[in-house]
């Protein structure tokens, strides 16, 4: 009888571990679930087979049923740890630490990946090293911590690459493509998406379906909107046969596509679906966002009441999420505005305007791009290991043979000489390769900066500047009662005028921080329309006028307004004439003031001009400073163009 149970038994180990088994229904998993549950009780099985019976069961439950998935579990640790079988401990643990993720309970789920990976090093696995790495870097992901989900997806990388691993390469690079993507810095996404994609060609395997999601989303970005559904429904297909919780992603995904291509019936069918589908996984996160996509189509029909209906269960869920936190601040000021709710609408604008303040990530650029160098340097410095022992070899051979060989001295040394040439060009090139990184990476993020400068300032100017003139227009719109006295109408023409001054102000600050004639006229007008709204400054351009590169036109921007900035405010000018001077080889600023003036040698630079300073050295570019006490001060920046 116990032979028969065996059999059973591994025939089930077997169907659940083939290929197969991802393609399963829901039911089907079921009845395999009943059958292992009948081997489990009813036979006498040592603490192994238990172990294995509770991890087909957590794989049977784990698509559809995550609180009987963790119960299973369990059991299966507790087994592990009683009998003390260690190397079934990271598996329990680490599928634990995912399952508690999904539910939102940080904590708990952190404390059991933490213990997977610390078995794992204990153990000396790498491999069960780098799976508890990938659901770490998951779990900083859930919580919007991209510094430090970059960070563990550099070591996954690094890891997997040393193994190797190539499902956790794929892995990794679709991380990191995603964070760049998060991040709006969509080049750098898809060179480490089209990267995933070149090593499943490669290595001759089914191509990542993570990628063509991540991908579908940049096109999203970019208004490739049917290339991008093109991507996603690629996706979608695969994800429902065999991981159905990204099927979340996708129809969320699908449904933001349709939004955007007005075809909104589409669009409320697969965002209903992706809601459907995290409440059956009890997944609150992507429940909320599922919600958010919902209550934005709504808004787009003009259907407000819906709208502020699903938006407000949506923030009573999770309104700290910084996601779709936003949008459904917005879409319930929005609708409360157009439903008359103005005391709702305005305490929904104001949380709205506090998540504008924090959704500024423009430092994370500057953490990503030096993260990345450090992984790259770090393989240079393992290259330049390498030619330093091939080094020492040589030399060792060389003495070796002059001491056998006092004839061959003449030829030993010439062929010496000739190494230590070799070795000095390698070492040159290495030094130039290391060179072009740092000035690759620095240009990254002057990309980023830009983008973010860019991404603000229309947040600025569209979201909070058009939510203030809707404020203004229905203010307008009050009539004042007559017995409304002098001192009260006094008031509301001072807050009216108020507001009028704040929209202003906002448009000036979103201008200067990306200036629309700057990309759309380039340098020359974008420079003179900012001097010009400055009543001490004079411009001059002289030579031509071409389009320069755009992170160029950017820096030279940047530059002029600090100078002009510093001029204003630190040297009490009266007086300042800026200088723009553009050729085929050279552009030269020169911006000259007649103020208190300092001494270059002892004054201290503060970090905006030392932050300047370092960007125009990205250009071999050269920056020049003549200034006396109470004469005024000169300084000139010129870079060669190429």
């Amino acid at each position: 009888m116990r032979l028969t149970k065996i059999v059973l038994y591994i025939i089930l180990l077997l169907c659940v571990s083939s290929p197969a088994f991802s393609a399963l229904t829901t039911e089907q998993r079921e009845q395999m679930a009943d059958s292992l549950w009948h081997v489990l009780h009813t036979s006498a099985l040592t603490s192994k087979e238990q172990i294995d019976i509770y991890r087909l069961l957590s794989d049977c439950y784990g698509s559809y049923d995550t609180y009987r998935t963790i119960s299973c579990l369990k059991k299966g640790l507790e087994i592990a740890e009683r009998e003390e079988m260690i190397k079934y401990i990271p598996h329990f643990t680490r599928s634990l630490g995912v399952y508690y993720n999904m539910l939102m309970r940080y904590d708990t789920a952190k404390t059991y990946l933490d213990q997977s990976l610390a078995c794992a090093i204990k153990m000396k696995d790498r491999r069960e090293e780098v799976q508890a790495y990938r659901c770490i870097a998951h779990w900083y992901y859930r919580q919007n911590r991209y510094v430090e989900t970059l960070n563990t997806c550099m070591e996954v990388l690094r890891l997997s690459e040393a193994i190797p691993d190539t499902s956790s390469q794929f892995n990794a690079l679709s991380n990191i493509g995603s964070l760049y993507r998060e991040l709006g810095n969509f080049d750098r996404a898809e060179y480490y998406l089209r990267k995933n994609l070149d090593l499943s060609k490669k290595y001759n395997l089914p191509e990542d379906r993570m990628a063509y999601y991540e991908l579908g989303l940049i096109y999203m970005e970019r208004g490739e909107l049917d290339l991008a559904l093109e991507y996603e429904i690629k996706a979608n297909e695969w994800f429902k046969l065999s991981y159905k919780t990204f099927e979340i992603y996708c129809d969320q995904a699908i449904a933001k596509i349709y939004t955007l291509k007005r075809e909104y019936t589409q669009a409320i069918e697969y965002a209903e679906e992706s809601i459907r589908l995290a409440r059956e996984f009890s997944d609150t996160r992507l429940e909320t966002i599922g919600m958010q996509i919902l209550s934005t189509i709504y808004r787009e029909q003009k259907r407000y009441g819906e709208c502020e209906a699903i938006a407000f269960k949506a923030w009573k869920n999770d309104s700290t999420m910084l996601d779709c936190g936003p949008e459904l601040a917005y879409n319930l000021a929005y609708a409360n505005l157009q439903l008359g709710n103005r005391e709702k609408a305005s305490v929904f604008f104001k949380r709205y305007a506090e998540f504008v303040r924090e959704y500024n990530v423009k430092g994370f650029h500057q953490t990503m791009a030096d993260m990345e160098i450090k992984y790259e340097t770090e393989k240079k410095q393992a290259q330049i290991e390498s030619l330093e022992t091939e080094k020492r070899w040589y030399i060792v051979l060389s003495v070796a043979g002059l001491l056998m060989l006092l004839l061959a001295f003449g030829l030993l040394l010439s062929r010496h000489r000739l190494n230590v040439q070799k070795h000095r060009f390698a070492e040159q090139q290495i030094k130039q390769l290391e060179q072009e990184k740092q000035l690759v990476a620095t240009l990254s993020v002057l990309e980023g900066e830009n983008a973010e400068r860019s991404r603000l300032s229309q947040d600025l100017h569209d979201g909070l500047g058009g939510m203030l003139s809707v404020i203004k227009l229905n203010l307008g719109n009050i009539q004042l009662p007559p017995t409304m006295s002098e001192t009260d109408r006094n008031r509301f023409t001072n807050a009216m005028s108020m507001l009028d001054q704040f929209i202003v102000e906002l448009r000036r600050v979103a201008h200067n921080m990306m200036p629309e004639s700057l990309m759309r006229y380039g340098i020359k007008t974008s420079l003179e329309d900012f001097c010009r709204s400055i009543p001490e400054v004079n411009f001059q351009f002289f030579g031509e006028n071409p389009r320069l590169d755009s992170r160029l036109e950017v820096l030279i921007y940047r530059c002029a307004y600090e100078l002009i900035n510093n001029a204003v405010k630190h040297a009490s000018a009266t007086r300042i004439d800026v200088q723009l001077t553009v050729d085929k080889k050279l552009i030269s600023l020169t911006v000259r003031d007649d103020g208190t003036g300092f001494d270059p040698k002892t004054v201290h630079y503060g970090a905006g001009f030392i932050n300047m300073r370092n960007r125009i050295s990205v250009y071999n570019g050269k920056i020049n400073i003549y200034s006396e006490l109470d004469q005024g001060s000169e300084i000139t920046i010129e870079i060669e163009l190429k």
